[in-house]
């Protein structure tokens, strides 16, 4: 009896510690679950996907893929002819998907991958006189391009601006706007501080004049005075009214007065 009772003692602990070894490591789910993985973003990955496996593509979506490579690859072909249609082509791309954004349009999101490439090329294009034209288009694609960078503060969108300057800005999209005012205020604050602006005043002015009325045209004040108040030209907004913008304009500044510098303020409240 003795000897039977010792047996089942033995076995008793052995068993235990096979299920301390098996909750260990992990083995038993209730007891201890699996951290999920998580993309370079912190996102959770769903099982069974993998975070390096490519974008599945859509058809339709393959297709614009694969055709914006080869117009970006016929711009370095050496037939000269074959640049002015493709950029055409690629601009037709991107103006039709970004005049509402709700997310990066998919010709943009197609061609980040090949800005640096553009980038060279519009270089290129720069010693040959004969491609001035199409150096001017390929700067308008790359401006437009620019917004898909993180980093705001390279203003690619802006050099490109100023190298290809434009009177139907507003084609491009709201967003695009948008992004051209952030930069030019940025832009300014570095003219201000002698901080390596890559602009003059004339040049800021210019694009100021085409980003103000945009704004109010499209019920967008907010964007207008924060711009001329960043610009430091509030005191030039009386000019851009008409019957339509005078009572927006003035709700909304009556409404975030605390928000401008006091100077600033004299002077609206004043006119």
């Amino acid at each position: 009896m003795a000897q039977g009772d010792d047996e089942k003692q033995q076995h008793s602990a052995a068993d235990k510690g096979k299920a301390k070894d098996v909750t260990a490591n992990g083995v038993d789910g209730a007891a201890a679950k699996r951290e999920p993985k998580r993309d370079k973003d912190g996102k959770i990955i769903p099982e069974g996907k993998d975070e390096d496996k490519p974008e599945e593509l859509s058809e339709e979506d393959q297709q614009l893929k694969e055709e914006l490579e080869m117009l970006v690859e016929r711009l370095q072909e050496p037939k000269v002819e074959l640049y002015q249609p493709s950029l055409n082509h690629i601009k037709d791309n991107i103006r039709s998907s970004t005049s509402s954004m709700t997310a990066v349009p998919k010709p943009l999101k197609f061609l980040r991958p090949h800005y640096e490439t553009l980038e060279n090329i519009y270089k290129k294009w720069g010693e040959d006189p004969k491609l001035k034209d199409a150096q001017w288009d390929l700067a308008d694609v790359l401006s437009i391009l620019g917004m898909t960078y993180s980093d705001e503060e390279r203003l690619e969108s802006l050099k490109y601006r100023f190298l290809a300057p434009s009177q139907d800005l507003g084609a491009w999209g709201h967003e695009y706007m948008r992004h051209l005012a952030l930069e030019l205020g940025i832009e300014h604050t570095r003219w201000l501080n002698k901080e390596g602006a890559i602009s003059d005043l004339p040049q800021m002015e210019q694009l100021l004049n085409q980003l103000v009325p945009f704004f109010l045209k499209h019920n967008a004040e907010a964007d207008a005075v924060d711009l001329l108040t960043e610009m430091e030209e509030i005191q030039r907004l009386p000019e851009f009214l008409d019957e339509e913008s005078y009572e927006r304009v003035c709700s909304y500044m009556l409404r975030y007065v605390g928000m401008w510098r006091e100077g600033s303020q004299q002077e609206w409240a004043t006119d």
